[in-house]
């Protein structure tokens, strides 16, 4: 027994260090292929916030971290390229563009892991471009983190059999309340919401965690991921300040109103889900952009009541 749990703590170690590598891997690539690109992009195609979000989902998209966007934007608007306007449009659309890698993780293709590092190492190792080569990186970095995903659903049957550790997933693995939480504190620490929206996956689809458990858990990464905006504004001006508040407040507000209507949010992802022929393993990932779709609609018409509110709230004597 003692040998098993062994198996099974090296199991979660190794698994969510590979996914939270991999992400870091695929982002960053990403983003250095693309990074002259995406501050133009963010330049020129953002004078009107539907505009902008919808800049901000694409550019995210194609890159993968809505934390490098939002963290490029702040930059943005403190070297006063970027209206607060612009920039709370793209923090819509860069939230909405990062779910794009928990629909990759929903799918079963944690088989290809090795298939996709090998083409990924194949392409960084011998093209000649550096772009080329950054996508290169940045495929492996996607292959790394299915990897990490096989290996912890390799991990699951060890759980099911260790009665201790099973009951303390029945126990706290139902309460929406403390999954949030926890959701929270591990995005702030590792500062990867889709490394964390990918555990939830694994753990929901093993029978580990409840679904508005699992629901609690995706809200949570939703808020953790706001500290790296945070710090990216520390000793900037009052404007770059106030986008990375604009992030942060965006996200709690949304995920309070969600938690409010947990119940009403669950069953409009389940109708959505199943009514598109999908099955219960692509809940997470599906409630995971519905989310953070849904937050966009709802702030999009009181964009610019929600700038007045955030330069009423961070003001230049503070």
């Amino acid at each position: 027994m003692n040998f098993r749990l062994a198996i099974l703590i090296v199991n979660i170690i190794i698994g969510t260090v590979c996914i939270v590598y991999g992400v870091k891997l695929m982002s960053t690539s990403l983003e250095k292929a693309n990074i002259r690109r995406m501050k133009k992009c963010l330049s020129l195609f953002t004078a009107k916030v539907p505009m902008a979000t919808l800049t901000g989902a694409v550019i995210t998209a194609l890159v993968q971290s809505s934390a490098a966007i939002t963290v490029i934007t702040v930059g943005l608007v403190n070297s006063g390229m970027l209206k607060l306007t612009q920039a709370v449009g793209i923090i819509y659309g860069a939230n909405i563009g990062t779910t794009i890698t928990a629909q990759l993780m929903s799918f079963n293709l944690t088989n290809s892991a090795n298939i996709i590092i090998g083409l990924g190492l194949l392409i960084a190792f011998f093209s000649k471009r550096k772009s080329l080569t950054n996508m290169g990186w940045a495929l492996t970095g996607l292959g790394i983190m299915f990897a990490g995903l096989n290996i912890l659903n390799s991990g699951v049957p060890y759980i099911k059999e260790n009665q201790s550790i099973y009951e303390l997933f029945k126990t706290y693995g139902q309460n929406p309340l403390i999954a949030l939480l926890i959701g929270m504190v591990t995005t702030m620490l590792i500062q990867s919401s889709s490394a964390t929206v990918g555990i939830t996956i694994v753990l929901f689809n093993a029978g580990l965690i409840g679904f508005e458990s699992a629901l609690g858990l995706t809200l949570g990464d939703n808020i953790g991921t706001c500290i790296t905006a945070q710090l990216s504004s520390i000793g900037a001006s009052i404007s770059a300040k106030r986008a990375a508040w604009a992030h942060t407040l965006y996200n709690v507000i949304g995920v309070i109103i969600a938690i409010i209507l947990l119940k009403p949010f669950a069953s409009l992802v389940q109708a959505v889900t199943f009514g598109i022929g999908q099955d219960k393993t692509r809940l997470i990932a599906n409630a995971h952009t519905i989310f953070n779709v849904l937050s966009a609609i709802i702030f999009l018409p009181i964009t610019g009541y929600y700038v007045k509110f955030l330069e009423w709230l961070i003001r230049e004597n503070e």
